[in-house]
């Protein structure tokens, strides 16, 4: 296959970026002991108040499990910053004092984070910056930066940093007190995201049940509720398709009357406490004539990944939506590297 006709394959970007996550991962991996101790070091040995996250985007969804590790590893109160309380009706940050801020940020570079970090550093709060670019204004602005080093993300759907992001978290939490990740635990998880990335049969089968249809649910609880919302995102980013991810237990609550024969649901369910409920509500599914696909790591599932046993599987259940939104994409003829109106930095402020 000769490079022109590489440059001329839709998805070759995303595609590329994306066998680049274990290796990405492995490195974060390697450094886990010094990460976690310069989380531990911040503090000066007294846990924060709380821990406050500032993102948004892709971003928010690493947030979302940066709150399901400190709250499980250290029972501190979390709180997700929301950024117009301060940009748009002008309330200072006041009363976190003495929390932690983790701002997390692809590119460091989108200016509301930016501001915002330097806005809760100055009311008294410790900020760690979670970047790709270790030079970057967001970096300048934090107490602590864990740069990625994931190398340049040239196509538009964030991938390798969005799994690097997630992993950088974990390692916060861990950092935070005893009972979190070990280095073990994470340097398993590249191996798992280099499993699920071994495997394209799968999500091209599943693919073309998806390619149908122009809405569909994605599903999950505990460590693949970030996983959900991720690959929601990600479906809309490359397809276009009216995809929203959601909570299980929300799901059940009302928004499950979405989906019907016309619109499929995709279930992602590891191997966690929570994953259980997620495998339940396949009878609801059909009750409804629902086309189902389930991800994760029951014997039957259609898009399976290594059981993990730790919040780290959303890492794998995350590849694999990312996988999923890439076949869409080729099945619909869609060049997922440069969606439609998209760019790769969103500058809000």
């Amino acid at each position: 296959m000769t490079p022109s006709h590489l440059a001329a394959t839709p998805g070759t970007r995303m595609d590329a970026e994306m066998r680049q996550q274990p290796e990405v991962l492995a490195a974060l991996a390697e450094r886990w002991a010094d990460l976690t101790a310069q989380v531990a070091a911040l503090s000066g040995g007294a846990a924060p108040l709380g821990v406050a996250f500032l993102a948004r985007g892709s971003s928010d969804h690493a947030a979302l499990l940066g709150r399901y590790a400190v709250e499980l590893t250290t029972g501190l109160p979390t709180c997700m910053v929301a950024p117009s309380l301060t940009t748009a009706y002008r309330r200072a940050p006041t009363g976190f004092r003495d929390w932690l801020l983790l701002a997390l940020s692809q590119s460091g570079r989108t200016p509301e984070i930016v501001d915002l970090s330097r806005r809760y550093a100055a009311a008294g709060a410790k900020v760690i910056a979670v970047t790709n670019d270790g030079g970057s204004e967001l970096a300048g602005a934090a107490h602590l930066s864990i740069s990625l080093d994931a190398g340049p993300e040239l196509a538009v759907p964030a991938t390798k940093t969005v799994t690097g992001q997630l992993l950088a978290v974990l390692a916060v939490a861990s950092g935070l007190a005893p009972g979190g990740l070990t280095q073990a635990q994470a340097a398993a998880v590249p191996d798992a995201v280099a499993h699920v990335l071994a495997d394209i049969e799968a999500p091209e089968r599943a693919a073309r049940l998806l390619a149908a249809h122009n809405r569909l649910a994605v599903i999950g609880r505990g460590a693949c509720y970030p996983a959900a919302l991720e690959g929601a995102l990600k479906l809309q980013e490359t397809t276009g398709v009216m995809a929203h991810g959601f909570s299980t237990a929300d799901f059940r609550h009302g928004p499950i009357a979405v989906c019907g024969p016309n619109a499929p649901a995709l279930l992602l369910a590891g191997s966690g406490p929570a994953d259980t409920d997620t495998l339940d509500v396949r009878t609801a599914l059909a009750e409804r004539r629902t086309p189902v696909l389930l991800a994760g790591t029951s014997p039957d599932t259609d898009l399976p990944w290594p059981s993990l046993g730790h919040l780290g599987e959303c890492l794998p259940a995350t590849v694999r939506t990312q996988q999923l939104a890439l076949a869409t994409a080729r099945h619909l003829g869609i060049d997922p590297d440069r969606p439609a109106g998209l760019d790769k930095v969103t500058l809000t402020s």
